[in-house]
């Protein structure tokens, strides 16, 4: 099955075939899935040992096409980043980072118009590095720095970084979290990430909306690095800080 078949059969899965009964007229996901491949394909750079892509992309939409996005910008926003990492990982590519895709409205543009930008954000491995890589993701450091939550889709500027190596974290909207959420699809007191037995661990608190970790709903799951985790409309990307 070829990676654009999955990510369609993906969105079908999560949506119920909502998404795209619902994208007949201007952009539709998986256009923008393939117009992405592209996109990485044609901004390869050459490193030492290893061919790079970009890490981070922006998609650009129309008023029309970002409203009609807006209630899955989140949901598909990751499921553009599995595809981009299916793919990097299917040609041997590697990447610094976890992929970011992050869509912004644009009034000049008109419905069914987009355009896509994207860059490598970081330094690229010297000579003398070994790298390793795991999905075409490349590692640094041993994995065993502090523990942190990065929110993604923030706005403008550095994503806040929250650090949850010392002591268990509790997520929700209201102002008793350690982690406080404005997001109306956040329960008000929605999940916990704590270390359990040596593996930090996600555990949804019986919030309204469910905690989804990867795009699949769990109760209590551990955690890998760059995992994403969506809670509403919020996603967390879960990694160790180098060593």
């Amino acid at each position: 099955m070829s990676i654009f078949r999955e990510f369609e059969k993906k969105l079908e899965g999560l949506f119920e075939g909502v998404i795209l009964r619902a994208f007949k007229s201007g952009v539709h996901p998986v256009e923008l899935g393939k117009k992405l491949v592209r996109e990485c394909e044609g901004n390869k750079t050459i490193g030492i040992s290893r061919v790079y892509v970009p890490n981070r992309y922006e998609v650009g939409l129309s008023p029309k096409d970002y409203t009609r996005f807006e209630s899955y910008q989140a949901v598909l926003a990751t499921e553009l980043e599995n595809l981009l990492i299916s793919y990097i990982k299917e040609h041997s590519y590697a990447v610094l980072d976890r992929p970011r895709v992050k869509l912004v409205e644009v009034d000049r543009l008109r419905e069914g118009e987009f355009w896509i930008k994207s860059r490598i954000e970081g330094d690229l491995p010297q000579e003398h590095e070994k790298v390793e890589t795991h999905e075409g993701i490349v590692r640094h450091g041993t994995g065993t720095g502090p523990a942190l939550l990065e929110m993604l889709d923030s706005g403008g500027g550095a994503s806040p970084v929250f650090d949850i190596s010392t002591q268990p974290v509790q997520i929700g909207r209201i102002a008793d979290n350690d982690i406080v959420l404005p997001d109306p699809n956040v329960s008000r007191v929605h999940a916990r990430v704590e270390l359990l037995d040596g593996s930090y661990v996600v555990t949804d608190l019986e919030s309204t909306n469910g905690t989804w970790l990867n795009e699949k709903r769990v109760s209590s799951s551990k955690l890998n690095e760059n995992d994403v985790i969506r809670l509403g409309s919020t996603r967390f990307i879960f990694r160790r800080a180098n060593d």
